[in-house]
């Protein structure tokens, strides 16, 4: 089951995000600008300098090279030779040194690159000390991992990949107090001996957070200790998932700069806080007068903003239309609708609501009210209407009033309906099936990770129309190492879907998700 959670952590770090990426939405933002060129030469000026033929007897070709910043380039495989000198490598700056074949990255410059040797009858040695030393204290046990080195100068010492990192800091290579070289890197040897000393870097806190931001599902907060000066890449834009909005990017609070997903940024030696930068997604609604998707209209709008829902021309013989509903709102054409954003792969649709012309069916509209008189006995048929249903099991007789007055028109309609119940708020329909809808999908974890993120709004006696019930609850508790709601319920059924389980509830406790 631990194994499980991880492939489903790795599909989702927010238990519901998984299904962010069939959203369509409007493209990223970012302003993008023509990646700079830098050209890479290699200096053979140096008197009696040649190329050393290859084991064909051809002569390898050293020419500059031409690179993107941030990319990658290989020190040419060949051999110099010169009189009374060995051939080390490459240096730019007489500190560092490249060997050939190795691969190096263009950064933000020019780059020469000059021959290093070695006298070739040196019998001067000098050492590299690799020295772990704490509050005055030689370890002795860690410098036998990183025996010193001793080379003549000219010759080449690589950097050991062995850290000794302390609490609060992190080792990034080993320093000489001035030059900071990471592991595998190859230090140039001069005529004196080096002692190295761990690279320390102070840990800060990389965090990101929604801050005040509404609709959000799943997770708000997440942090990740960082050594200063580390170069780290930013999350990607499916870390926090909010109805109706996608993450375009990162807003630093600290420098005040925008910053792409996945961007690489240097860490300060500072606590850090990212928020995201939130970019409303773009809709097409379909208003649908039938069941066939060619008679289909269609509005695009963006969250938040306001469409004009569409005239109906369709034509349903023996019925009159009577407006759009989406869930309990009915909308007439040429009303605004504010466009609310939908959970994380769902859609925004509207269905036309008709009435017959002979029948005595209400509809009710989104600026009118309906007067509705329903009497209930203990009979087992069931009335559906299209403007109100109302459900009782009792025997006894009841009589409900609404009384209602239209924008322009007044009207009171009896209608009488006998229902019955089918369900009680407080037993288990359907394990898994937290929106009640009798049917077991995404849907469900959605609106548990709603419920969790925002309870005003999504609980029990939340004020969305779509908030979980009580029921919704007892069913969505499929999961049985916490008793009642949990982040892992939504796991567990997400699980169930991938078919990694086979039943719900699960009969074992699953293990606390760490989302970091």
């Amino acid at each position: 089951m631990k194994q499980l959670i991880k492939t489903i952590t790795a599909f989702s770090a927010s238990a519901v995000i998984a299904v962010c990426s069939a959203i369509s939405g409007a493209a990223i933002g970012a302003d993008t600008t023509e990646t700079k060129t830098y050209t890479v030469h290699f200096d053979l000026s140096e008197e009696g300098v040649s190329i050393a033929p290859d084991e064909n007897d051809n002569i390898p070709e050293i020419t500059d090279i031409t690179k993107k910043s941030n990319s990658s380039f290989f020190i040419p495989d060949a051999e110099l030779v010169r009189d009374g000198y060995k051939f080390s490598g490459w240096t730019e700056d007489d500190i560092k040194g490249y060997v050939k074949g190795e691969v190096c990255r263009v950064t933000d410059h020019d780059i020469t690159l000059h021959p290093v040797w070695s006298v070739a009858d040196d019998k001067e040695f000098h050492t590299v000390t690799f020295r772990v030393e704490w509050d005055g204290q030689i370890d002795k046990e860690a410098e036998a991992l990183v025996p010193p080195a001793k080379r003549q100068a000219g010759k080449f010492v690589t950097i050991p990949l062995y850290t000794f990192p302390r609490a609060g800091y992190k080792q990034r290579g080993w320093t000489d107090g001035t030059t900071e070289f990471a592991g595998e890197e190859h230090l140039i040897v001069h005529d004196e001996d080096i002692t190295l000393v761990p690279n320390l870097k102070k840990i800060y806190n990389l965090t990101y957070s929604v801050g005040d931001a509404d609709r959000i599902n799943g997770v708000t907060y997440l942090q990740f200790e960082i050594a200063e000066t580390t170069p780290t890449n930013l999350q990607n834009n499916d870390r926090f998932s909010r109805n109706g909005f996608r993450v375009s990017g990162w807003h630093c609070e600290n420098d005040g700069k925008d910053y792409e997903p996945v961007a690489q940024f240097i860490m300060p030696s500072e606590d850090v806080l990212m928020t995201p930068i939130w970019e409303p997604i773009k809709y097409t609604i379909n208003f649908k007068p039938s069941s066939n998707t060619a008679d289909y209209i269609k509005v695009q709008g963006f969250t938040d903003t306001a469409i004009t829902a569409p005239e109906c021309s369709y034509v349903k013989e023996g019925y009159t239309f009577a407006g759009w509903k989406r869930d309990d709102v009915i909308i007439q054409p040429g009303e605004e609708y504010i466009i609310p954003g939908a959970a994380p792969g769902m859609g925004i649709s509207f269905t036309a609501v008709w009435t017959e012309e002979s029948g005595d069916t209400t509809t009710t509209t989104a600026s009118g009210e309906t007067s509705t008189t329903t009497t209930t006995s203990a009979t087992t048929t069931t009335t559906t209407s299209s403007a109100t249903t109302s459900t009782t099991s009792s025997e006894t007789t009841a009589t409900t009033t609404v009384s209602t007055t239209a924008e322009t028109t007044s009207s009171e309609t009896t209608a009488t309906t006998t229902t019955v119940t089918t369900t009680n708020e407080s037993e288990v329909t359907l394990y898994g099936d937290s929106n009640c809808d009798g049917n077991i999908d995404m849907a469900d974890a959605v609106l548990i990770m709603q419920a969790l993120a925002n309870p005003d709004k999504y609980d029990v006696s939340g004020t969305s129309e779509n908030h979980i019930t009580e029921t919704g609850r007892l069913n969505a508790d499929v999961e049985p190492s916490v008793k009642g709601l949990t982040t892992n319920d939504a796991l567990t059924i997400q699980l169930y879907l991938l078919k990694k389980i086979d039943d719900l509830p699960v009969a074992i406790e699953l293990p606390v998700i760490d989302f970091n």
